[in-house]
């Protein structure tokens, strides 16, 4: 009675502003007064960016690292310190040809980045465009003075410039700028020690090349000794046998003399009797075998002649041919020294240092480290451009198949992104329909 007595004398207001109050503890709210809230700034386009720059820098899976850079490309594509961290991680996890398109990015939003040229240069030089590689290179080396592999490879540029015979065409600005440093690249080591090695293996090439053509010039004198030797034997015997064939047809007109006038004369007598009459003109007879005796004396000189004449032929015929095949193989030697002088000059392409340490180049994409799990927020156009991203390096390190599942996967799990529609359009161009 009490009880009922009490809450019939509590205020209706009161009682509903404390069972509000018991509402709010029970989902955890404030029961303070309300106040007007604070204008809340805008993040800016660095606090944006940071978590994706901070997993570029530390992550040691690339493949997080790409994730990081493809998300913090779909917000803004032109920020500079992400395309700067995401060259130089690759290019401490091994991976400078992946740090060559952050590079090209670089190098057009801020022409100073050394670094930049350098992965240029290392790019360009490893697939054999020197002339690129040559403009990258000294550009690098302008700003970069200090890499250690941006000296060795303008080292060895510079030493193409100067000794390579058949140098394609130069941009003047390359050249000038090379000009301008020689004196100041001369008096480094690491420029100097490499410079003198790759000049002495031109020049050595050079010496290589001389002696070659002075051997096959050499061997071609040889061939056309054996050649006209060849040809007045030739013609030699044709005149032995001419005088062997005359000498012949005179034997057989002696011969037929002999048997028609200085022979002996046979008749029938009255009886029918052959009757056999000696040979007349006894002298002229003799005379005419003489004569026989000694042209067939000459015909056999003859022979012996055109014996030793033949046997002299076949051995310059022989000689001949040794000279032919060793002709032919001096010039396929001459022919492969040259594509080889063409490939790869003898160059050591080394990719730039990163805090003084350089990394080399991996034969093969890494896997990722065990139970690895990359992490950032996620949304399906930035993770669609980053699967595309990673289907396209597949497809530059010649593992299509990888790329076509990516590719496929990508076209049909975000196919109203941007990048799947590309997706799409690469699968067209790899697997066309029949």
């Amino acid at each position: 009675m009490m009880t009922g007595r009490i809450a019939r004398k509590v205020p209706a207001g009161l009682a509903i502003a404390v069972a509000a109050g018991w509402i709010a503890l029970a989902w955890g709210q404030d029961t303070r007064p309300a106040t007007a809230p604070a204008t809340r700034p805008a993040a800016t386009l660095a606090e944006r960016i940071a978590p994706f720059l901070q997993a570029i820098q530390t992550s040691d899976d690339y493949r997080t690292v790409m994730r990081a850079y493809a998300r913090a490309r779909a917000v803004d594509r032109t920020y500079v310190p992400v395309h700067r961290a995401y060259m130089r991680r690759m290019l401490k996890l091994g991976l400078p040809q992946i740090a060559f398109y952050p590079a090209q990015a670089l190098v057009k939003l801020d022409r100073r980045d050394g670094m930049a040229w350098g992965v240029t240069g290392y790019h360009h030089g490893k697939r054999g465009r020197l002339v690129e590689a040559f403009g990258a290179t000294m550009q690098a080396v302008a700003l970069v003075a200090d890499d250690p592999s941006i000296l060795h490879n303008a080292g060895q540029l510079a030493a193409w410039y100067d000794e390579d015979p058949s140098l394609p065409r130069i941009p003047d600005s390359a050249r000038r700028r090379l000009a301008k440093m020689r004196e100041r690249l001369a008096a480094n080591p690491i420029f100097a020690r490499v410079y003198k090695q790759v000049a002495g293996a031109y020049r050595k090439r050079g010496q290589a090349a001389q002696g070659l053509a002075e051997e096959i010039a050499t061997v071609k004198g040889a061939i056309d000794l054996d050649r006209a030797r060849a040809l007045a034997v030739d013609r030699q015997l044709r005149r032995l046998n001419d005088q062997i064939d005359e000498s012949n047809r005179r034997i057989d007109q002696l011969w037929r003399e002999l048997r028609r006038y200085y022979g002996p004369r046979t008749y029938r007598d009255a009886a029918g009797n052959v009757v056999v009459l000696p040979p007349r003109d006894t002298a002229r007879r003799r005379e005419r075998y003489e004569r026989i005796e000694r042209e067939e004396r000459e015909v056999e000189a003859l022979k012996r002649k055109v014996r030793d004449m033949r046997s002299e032929g076949e051995v310059v015929l022989a000689g001949l041919a040794r000279n032919r095949k060793a002709l032919e193989r001096l010039r396929r030697k001459q022919e492969t020294a040259a594509k080889a002088g063409r490939i790869f000059r003898q160059f050591r392409w080394d990719p730039p240092a990163v805090d003084g340490v350089v990394t080399d180049e991996l034969d093969a994409l890494p896997p990722p480290p065990p139970g690895h799990k990359a992490g950032g927020p996620v949304d399906p156009e930035s993770e669609a451009a980053q699967r595309l991203d990673l289907a396209k390096l597949y497809l530059r390190h010649d593992m299509s198949t990888k790329a076509v599942d990516i590719l496929i996967h990508v076209s049909r799990q975000f196919a109203t992104t941007r990048a799947g529609k590309q997706a799409k359009l690469l699968l067209a161009v790899l697997r066309p329909s029949p």
